[in-house]
C-alpha cells in the first residue's frame, strides 16, 4: 500500500519530452549581400517616321507579344504617291515592251543591211532608257513601301508596356519616344562583392537568392571588370531562372555566401537550446534524468546550432521539446 502511494506521488514529477541525438557535421558561416533587380531587356520604343498618330493599340500595363501592332501613323499622302508610282511603272512597262519589239525588228533589218546603224542605235538607246526608268520607278516604289512600313510600330519582343508617352492625334517627329517595353523573363541581379568572394563564384553556376523572403534560383553570368574604388567591391551579375513570379525594377535581392567552414562540430536542433540563469544550456538525458549542460554557441547552420561543452559528445540525447518546463535532474519519460 505504501509503495503504491509512493508511485502515485512520483508520477507527476516525471516529464514527457522529445529528444534528438547530437550529430557531428560541418558549420558554414555565411554572409549576406544585398543586390538590385533590373530588367536585362527593355526598349524605349521610338518612331522611325514623322506623322500624325491615327491609332493606338496599347496602354500602360498591357502585355504584348512580339510582332503585335502597337501604333499607326497617317499614310494618306504616302498611299497616293505609291498608287501614282505603281501607275507610272505600268505605263513604262507597256512602253518598254513596245520598244523591245521594235528593237528586235531593227536587229533583223540591220543584219540584212536594210536599215542604217543610226536608226538601229536610236531604238537601242530608247529601250535602254526605258529599262533604266523602270528600274528607278521600282526602286522608288520599294523606298515608299519601306517608308509606309515605318508608319506603324510593332513590338520587338514579348513584354509589358511600362510607360506610354503619346496619344492619338499627336504629331510625331522622327525619334520621338513612344513607350517603354520590358521583357519580364530576363531579370538580372547586380550584387557588389569583395574580390575574395568574387573569385569563389564560377560562371554559369546556379545559386539561390532571396527576394521578399522567398528563395529563387539564379545563374551566374559573371563579374563585371569595373569595380568601386571607394568600397573595393565588384559587381556580380546574376540571371534569374524562369519563374511565374512578377518582379519590379529596383527590387532588393539577397545572396548568402559561405564566409568560413568549421568541420566536426556538434550539431543539434535550435529547439534544444534554451536560457537558464542567464546562460545558454541544453538538457541531455542520462539514466532517464534531465541533466543541464551549459554550452558555448559556435554558430548556426539552418535549423541547427553548433555547440561546444566538454560534457557533450556525438550520440548524446538532447531534449528538444519539453525542455522549458523541466528541472535539472528531473526524471523524464521519452
Amino acid at each position: 500500500m505504501k509503495s503504491l502511494l509512493f508511485l502515485i506521488l512520483a508520477l507527476p514529477l516525471m516529464a514527457s519530452v522529445v529528444t534528438q541525438k547530437i550529430e557531428k557535421g560541418q558549420l558554414s558561416q555565411k554572409q549576406n549581400f544585398n543586390g538590385t533587380l533590373s530588367f536585362n531587356e527593355k526598349s524605349r520604343l521610338a518612331s522611325e517616321s514623322e506623322g500624325l498618330i491615327t491609332k493606338l493599340y496599347f496602354d500602360e500595363g498591357d502585355y504584348v507579344k512580339q510582332g503585335q501592332l502597337l501604333l499607326e501613323i497617317d499614310t494618306q499622302i504616302l498611299n497616293a504617291n505609291i498608287k501614282a508610282t505603281k501607275a507610272s511603272i505600268k505605263e513604262v512597262e507597256f512602253s518598254l515592251e513596245r520598244a523591245r519589239l521594235d528593237f528586235k525588228r531593227y536587229e533583223v533589218l540591220l543584219a540584212k543591211q536594210s536599215v542604217s546603224r543610226q536608226k538601229y542605235d536610236e531604238f537601242y538607246f530608247q529601250k535602254m532608257e526605258l529599262e533604266q526608268k523602270l528600274l528607278a520607278l521600282v526602286s522608288s516604289l520599294q523606298a515608299q513601301n519601306i517608308s509606309k512600313s515605318k508608319k506603324s510600330l510593332r513590338a520587338p519582343f514579348n513584354g509589358y508596356i511600362s510607360q506610354r508617352s503619346v496619344q492619338v492625334g499627336e504629331w510625331l517627329k522622327e525619334g520621338t519616344q513612344i513607350a517603354l517595353l520590358i521583357n519580364p523573363d530576363k531579370v538580372d541581379i547586380t550584387i557588389h562583392l569583395p574580390s575574395s568572394y568574387i573569385r569563389t563564384i564560377t560562371h554559369n553556376k546556379t545559386v539561390t537568392v532571396s527576394i521578399n523572403d522567398k528563395a529563387y534560383e539564379a545563374r551566374v553570368i559573371g563579374a563585371l571588370l569595373s569595380g568601386n574604388e571607394k568600397t573595393r567591391t565588384f559587381p556580380l551579375r546574376l540571371r534569374l531562372l524562369p519563374t511565374k513570379e512578377i518582379f519590379f525594377d529596383g527590387m532588393q535581392a539577397r545572396l548568402s555566401l559561405e564566409k568560413s567552414s568549421t568541420p566536426n562540430v556538434l550539431l543539434v536542433s535550435r529547439d534544444g537550446l534554451i536560457k537558464r540563469f542567464g546562460k545558454d544550456v541544453v538538457f541531455i538525458v542520462k539514466e532517464n534524468k534531465a541533466v543541464m549542460v551549459p554550452v558555448k554557441i559556435i554558430g548556426f547552420e539552418g535549423s541547427n546550432v553548433a555547440l561546444f561543452a566538454p560534457e557533450l559528445k556525438e550520440g548524446d540525447l538532447v531534449i528538444t521539446k519539453g525542455n522549458e518546463r523541466i528541472r535539472p535532474n528531473q526524471a523524464i519519460v521519452k
